[in-house]
């Protein structure tokens, strides 16, 4: 099984960067499916109908998202669709699928999505204990885990707990790739953070000058984009059979 999973892409630029790489990094590793976040694709905010159609017409498999998944206004409609998955650890019957398992060839894959909880503002139930629920009810040939977190110290506890229950754990949110790509001792896949996919030169695909502002002012700013410069494309593709997993860090 041959996974192609394309780390956050980050509103326009991000868009505009995948559609300028993904056929040729599909075209190199050949994948069985494509997973996709995209917590930040929709004005980094979140997910569209709109663009949740482009993506299926790209060849995307499942979407991912993270702590924006109900930020746009057809969400609950975006939310309906049995391969776009949000949070697992949300409290109570929130709307949207927790995880999905799709049939390729003769084997399943499900894949989970769930929020960290340091540093975070949203108010979700405990990622490791939430796991443990999901691990006793799912019966699948392969399960993928897409951690949207921000501390790399809650990501890596949860890759090394999972070690050997699931095949991978891949780490998002950060938008900053880490050169942390391996296979943990028991036999799970994993990375801390795949990386953006948008504007190369950018404060996590923001507007620099925004950026640099806010940090030297402390006033708040609704975030802008960058919009000037190359792009780049981050992924990791991963074979769950023969224990492989690969950074593919493309920039103009």
């Amino acid at each position: 099984m041959r996974i192609l999973f394309v780390g956050d892409i980050y509103m326009a630029q991000g868009r505009k960067a995948f559609d300028a790489y993904f056929e040729e990094v599909r075209r190199k590793y050949r994948p069985n499916m494509v997973i996709v976040n995209g917590e930040n694709i929709a004005n980094g905010n979140g997910l569209t109908e709109p663009i949740y159609k482009d993506l299926m017409k790209s060849g995307v498999g499942v979407v991912t998202l993270g702590n924006h998944a109900y930020s746009q206004r057809d969400a609950l409609t975006v939310l309906e669709h049995e391969n776009v998955v949000r949070p697992a650890n949300y409290g109570g019957k929130v709307p949207g699928n927790p995880y999905t398992t799709i049939r390729v060839n003769d084997k399943t894959i499900t894949v989970i999505n769930l929020l960290g909880r340091v540093f975070m503002h949203d108010q979700v139930d405990n990622p490791f204990t939430k796991m443990d629920d999901l691990l006793s009810d799912i019966k699948s040939d392969y399960i993928l885990v897409d951690f949207h977190a921000e501390a790399t110290s809650e990501k890596a506890a949860l890759g090394h707990y999972l070690d050997g229950r699931v095949n991978a754990v891949i780490g998002t949110h950060t938008h900053i790739p880490t050169a942390d790509a391996m296979i943990l001792p028991k036999g799970t896949l994993y990375i801390t953070d795949v990386g953006m996919t948008g504007a190369k030169y950018a404060i996590i695909g923001g507007e620099i000058a925004q950026g640099i502002r806010k940090f030297i002012t402390g006033v708040p700013e609704r975030t802008k984009p960058e919009l000037e410069g190359p792009l780049q494309f981050n992924a990791v593709f991963l074979d769950l059979e023969l224990k492989r997993i690969e950074h593919v860090h493309i920039v103009e």
